[in-house]
């Protein structure tokens, strides 16, 4: 290689590093790094779990990044109050000791919330809060606390004007069911019944759905079923009550 070459190709190297110093000197003083470009993902659909249940909310981030040393903060209506803090390496404030998260899975960007024995009271919009430092994301996961009610029970009555009336009641479900009324041909009758609920003490319902009857001789079906289903359901589940009203 001749001397002019030479000093080419010592110039084209300069030139090379120099631009390689510029970028690395860019990279460092914006104010979201490569590192930190994230969002933080939850499934589209409730989760639906049970009284007494341990569950988990998924969240993570993406792409996986080792979140130990972001904030990490879960919370429902205020996020100045959180339902679980992680800060500095550490769960640094709990509303409620049921509420953790695995502090060994944030390397992977696992932020998930974990509650531990569910209640009623659990049932609620969850939102998760990821703040890197430099980049803050949030992401959102509801949860439904599913509590299937006692069997309901069908009683008849009258109205002043001798109406006949059916009214098919039962207790302590959560979220409210759906009801069904079939006669003895399994023709839908629903839309002929009112329905209306109210709140127990322990933040369960107490549901009551009236149908009119004009028929002599009819048999009469109700059905209580979840309105949220788990997953691997096949199937919906219901409760039946049968009532038979005979005149003569």
């Amino acid at each position: 290689m001749g001397k002019v070459e030479r000093n080419q190709s010592e110039s084209t190297m300069n030139l090379q590093m120099r631009w390689t110093l510029l970028i690395l000197l860019f990279l460092h003083n914006t104010d979201i790094s490569w590192a930190d470009n994230f969002i933080v993902v939850s499934p589209s659909k409730p989760v639906v779990t049970y009284v007494g249940e341990d569950v988990v909310l998924p969240a993570s981030l993406s792409p996986a990044l080792n979140a130990k040393t972001f904030e990490v903060r879960w919370f429902t209506t205020d996020i100045m109050t959180p339902e679980l803090l992680y800060v500095n390496y550490n769960i640094r404030l709990q509303s409620d000791t049921r509420r953790t998260l695995s502090i060994d899975n944030l390397k992977n960007g696992n932020v998930s919330l974990i509650i531990r024995n569910v209640r009623v009271s659990d049932d609620d919009l969850y939102r998760c809060n990821v703040y890197s430092g430099q980049r803050e994301e949030e992401t959102q996961v509801s949860l439904t606390v599913e509590v299937l009610g006692a069997q309901p029970s069908i009683s008849m009555s009258s109205t002043d004007g001798q109406k006949t009336q059916l009214d098919c009641s039962t207790e302590k479900w959560n979220p409210q069911p759906e009801v069904s009324w079939r006669d003895m041909n399994g023709a839908d009758v629903t839309s002929q019944s009112t329905i209306k609920s109210e709140q127990d003490s322990e933040g369960l319902l107490r549901v009551s759905s009236v149908l009119p009857v004009k028929e002599e001789y009819n048999v009469f079906s109700c059905l209580m079923r979840s309105k949220a289903p788990k997953p691997d359901w096949h199937s919906g589940l219901g409760i039946y009550s049968t009532s038979l009203i005979v005149w003569h």
